[in-house]
């Protein structure tokens, strides 16, 4: 078979395989009676303010609950993101540290703030050189929101001018059933690319109606992936031990008030790892002997006050840490850098967030008032053998500041959402760095959102928001690694990055379309993102400061997203275009993603304890800056889910995956040159087994 033939093969088999999903279904109009569906953007948002329907949020949001969080049967959070527009992980597919990128912000080692990762409330820290931004154990999770954009600024913090990644673990509520008060669930799994596999227990205990108790342990390994054409991508495979402790106490009148406390832990401990766990850059970086631990901790208080509209209360305490040792580097490049001398990466974060939310309502009207005081202190060590690092320099950042949102609701047609937020950072150097001194700067948002429901179908929404981002501790104080001869200085006088952003679309929900209890959605938003005052590294080879204001960029595009569900069948659909330019230039920002379609096409059966389905997301071909072309893609997967409801399997649940079935040679543009970037997995079979034993 020639070539030719072959991709046309290709192409047959991925145009039939819907025909071939859906052949077995029943009619549409067999459907049963009052069936329920919804599709994924009728899930409820909480990370906006006050509670709402995803469809009928004024800025782009995506919600992944435990269903699909399950069945993507992730090995790291950036799986996580496959089917949300606009957002995807920049570099390798590595399991060591997870580096995000939505529309077309973020990825880059100095990207902190531009996209806030949080775990139940910690804002986790994301600056850590060559090894990822973000740790995390899929399997304690519970449900995602990602938030696009900068409207969530007000409520999480000035400078996130890509959005908000929001992970939340799971609770003994999730598991606990009436009338039983201990739930046990063991669930393994094995891949075949890597051979891979995963363990996980979860114990949920209800000691009376007052507290409940969460315990659980997980722990995966994998192997060095093989890319479609059977290559091997070495140093791509990792263990990690995961556990999380979490309780929660009711107290009050009508028990309505909760303490919670939640513990996580992240661990692995790897000899000969890659030392770049974001690309191999075809070995240049060597290995090192690494072990990494990332530990997060949260004390949470809330007061509903049912019945009183001045008090709906919440104070959280939070605790970050991020641990890294290093030895052993083995340097086959040559690379004349402190960074492969024996050394200790230690970054904590203590924080205290407090709001209030207080509520007003008339004839027709309701106003939410949220006011909110934040307050964190990190600090960072960065040692090596040899002493201190100057171009990850150590130090301390303080941060304070005041938020309030403001959500007006009339008639429950039309929604105004006003934020304003105020943060003061201040960056402390090291005393290694005799030379710097202590810098401040404010940094504020303001954004105004606006929702308008046409009729109980349809609806329109916009959007402007201005944020602004305080330079960082590496901005300020790094000094660079300059070629031979080339001396460089630490940035004192940098100036907060600004954004306005402009966000504008419409969307569509009805139900009973096709058949009885069905539902369709559909959201489509456009925006514009003018970056003023942008943070970047300067030439390595030209002396002066390592960090100056002087980019600007303008980054656009669209996203769509919608949503099938009925009875028996089911499907969604994601697409993104983003373009990023450099305003003075006129070049391509290396940070823009491709163009992305996700298209998903399922079914279910055996009294909907059966799902199948395909999944196919295709890429259009791009270029970087510098010309070097990208071609396009098209990854097909398939996926089974058996939930037995009945006899001795009820609580079983199985999950079955075929990713990249067709074993597609492909690579990321967001990783880099076409030269170093590296392969990202071919076939691979996927299966899990969970079962929950209730007493």
């Amino acid at each position: 078979m020639t070539p030719h033939q072959r991709r046309r093969a290709r192409l047959l088999a991925t145009m039939a395989l819907p025909a071939l999903l859906l052949a077995p279904l029943p009619a549409l109009a067999q459907q049963a009676e009052g069936a329920q569906a919804t599709s994924f953007l009728g899930r409820i948002v909480l990370g906006f303010g006050r509670a709402r329907v995803a469809i009928d949020t004024p800025q782009a949001v995506s919600t992944l609950e435990q269903d699909d969080i399950d069945r993507e049967q992730p090995a790291k959070p950036g799986d996580l993101l496959r089917t949300i527009p606009g957002a995807t992980v920049q570099g390798g597919d590595r399991m060591t540290g997870q580096r995000f990128n939505i529309r077309g912000i973020g990825g880059d080692a100095s990207d902190q703030n531009r996209i806030i990762i949080t775990v139940d409330g910690v804002e986790k820290y994301g600056e850590l050189y060559q090894v990822g931004q973000f740790f995390g154990e899929p399997e304690l999770y519970r449900r995602v929101e990602v938030l696009r954009g900068p409207a969530s600024s007000a409520l999480y913090g000035s400078g996130a001018l890509g959005g908000v990644v929001a992970f939340e673990t799971k609770d003994a509520a999730d598991f606990l059933k009436p009338g039983t008060d201990t739930a046990l669930r063991l669930r393994g799994g094995a891949n075949t690319n890597g051979a891979g596999g995963f363990g996980s227990v979860i114990l949920a205990q209800r000691f009376g109606a007052a507290v409940e108790m969460l315990a659980a342990i997980t722990h995966r390994s994998e192997g060095d992936y093989r890319a479609g054409d059977g290559t091997r991508v070495t140093g791509s495979g990792m263990a990690g031990t995961s556990g999380l402790l979490k309780g929660t106490y009711r107290f009050g009148n009508d028990a309505e008030q909760t303490l919670s406390l939640s513990l996580t832990r992240w661990l692995s401990d790897e000899d000969n790892a890659n030392y770049s766990s974001v690309s191999n850059l075809l070995g240049s970086f060597g290995t090192v002997d690494r072990k990494a631990q990332d530990d997060t901790a949260t004390l949470i208080w809330t007061n509903p006050a049912t019945g009183n509209p001045w008090l709906d209360s919440r104070v959280q305490l939070t605790y970050s840490r991020t641990l890294i040792d290093q030895k052993n580097a083995r340097n086959p490049g040559g690379i004349p850098s402190a960074i492969f001398n024996d050394a200790r990466y230690h970054y904590t974060t203590l924080g205290l967030r407090a709001e209030n939310r207080i509520q007003f309502q008339g004839a027709g009207w309701e106003n939410y008032l949220t006011l909110g005081f934040a307050a964190s202190d990190q600090k960072r060590r960065a040692q090596h053998t040899g002493g201190t690092f100057t171009f990850h320099p150590e130090g301390r950042e303080h941060k304070y500041g005041l938020f309030l949102q403001n959500e007006f609701i009339w008639n429950e047609q039309f929604t105004a959402v006003l934020g304003l937020r105020r943060d003061r950072v201040r960056v402390t150097p090291s005393r290694d760095l005799a030379f710097a001194s202590t810098r401040s700067n404010s940094a504020g948002v303001a954004s105004l959102a606006l929702h308008y429901k046409i009729n109980e179908a349809w609806a329109v929404f916009g959007s402007f928001a201005q944020t602004e981002r305080a330079p960082t501790l590496d901005e300020v104080f790094d000094v660079g690694t300059a070629a031979p001869g080339v001396l460089r200085s630490f940035s004192p006088d940098l100036q907060p990055e600004r954004a306005r952003t402009i966000e504008a679309g419409f969307s569509f929900g009805s139900t009973d379309i096709f058949a009885e209890g069905d539902s369709l959605d559909l959201k489509v938003t456009a925006f514009s993102n003018r970056i003023s005052n942008k943070i970047d590294r300067r030439n390595r080879l030209v002396p002066g400061s390592t960090y100056e204001n002087i980019a600007r960029a303008h980054i656009r595009g669209i996203e769509l997203e919608g949503g099938y569900d009925a009875q028996d069948l089911f499907g969604k659909f994601a697409y993104s275009r983003i373009l990023g330019t450099d305003s003075a230039t006129g070049a391509r920002l290396n940070s823009t993603p491709a163009d992305e379609l996700v298209l998903e096409l399922g079914a279910r059966a055996f009294e909907q304890t059966l799902e199948y389905g395909w999944r196919g997301t295709f890429v259009r071909a791009a270029s970087l800056a510098t010309g070097e072309a990208f071609p396009g893609y098209g990854v097909n997967d398939l996926f089974v889910t058996w939930q037995p409801d009945q006899g001795a399997l009820a609580g079983l649940d199985v999950q079955l995956a075929v990713n990249n079935i067709f074993d597609k040679t492909y690579r990321n543009i967001l990783s880099g040159s076409f030269a170093t970037n590296e392969p990202r997995r071919g076939r691979d079979i996927r299966l899990s087994v969970g079962r929950q034993f209730d007493w």
